[in-house]
């Protein structure tokens, strides 16, 4: 008797082992499923964003404006006052497009920018909308020859933009610094607006085909009596 309930004891011992080491594994195995789950759910949502970016990349938009640095003004005496920043000869392409959502986006393509600034300081571009504070497109970070690129999305409605700036800011400004350039953001509907005429066989606005103007021009066409 003494024998088989050493035997008992060690064969209960034995399957106690047996059952923590399978628990063991068993957790193990959940948290690695766990961990692919989230690895598989991140490459998706990567994914995802590729195909997002690269369908905004290749989109000609609804408009695009042209960002130019303003000629410095001539001082006394006929001599033109040098320019306030290393970024005299920047400028930048901006294309804005529409969501299926309703919210737009825009895409930067900058140049002649200063490799480097002074004090920590980056070039950002700002969206302006009708109402509201503005909105960061985000950092343009130059590369070795000047060139710089940013773009975001889920901005305000195409009806609802006013302008779009280049500024020199801190790198986490959270509004815009000094202005390098400016341009007015031309006045568009909707696309479930400007599709309507069209459906009645009405001719669209000249402003549903927008040709790229310069902050200048922009400028211009606001001013009182032109």
């Amino acid at each position: 008797m003494v024998l088989v309930i050493v035997a008992f004891v060690a064969l209960i011992a034995y399957l106690a082992s047996r059952l923590s080491s399978y628990s063991q594994r068993a957790d193990v195995a959940e948290r690695d499923a766990n961990q692919y789950r989230d690895q598989v759910t991140a490459i998706t949502k990567q994914v995802g964003d590729l195909q997002k970016d690269v369908t905004l990349a290749r989109s000609p938009g609804r408009t695009t404006v042209i960002l130019e640095v303003a000629q410095p003004a001539k001082a006394q005496g006929g001599k033109k006052k040098p320019a306030a920043t290393s970024t005299g000869g920047a400028w930048a392409a901006v294309t804005w497009g529409e969501l299926p959502s309703g919210k737009t986006w825009m895409r930067v393509n900058a140049y002649g920018l200063a490799p480097s600034l002074e004090g920590g300081k980056a070039n950002h571009v700002w969206m302006e909308p009708q109402s509201g504070d503005p909105v960061d497109i985000g950092v343009v970070e130059a590369d070795q020859n000047g060139s710089g690129f940013a773009m975001k999305s889920d901005l305000p409605a195409i009806d609802q933009g006013k302008s779009v700036m280049l500024t020199t800011d801190a790198q986490d400004a959270k509004r815009p610094g000094d202005v390098i350039a400016r341009a007015d953001l031309p006045k568009l509907k909707p696309t479930a607006i400007a599709e309507a005429p069209q459906a009645q066989g009405e001719q669209t606005p000249a402003a549903q085909n927008p040709k790229a103007k310069s902050g200048s021009e922009t400028q211009q066409m606001h001013q009182p009596g032109k």
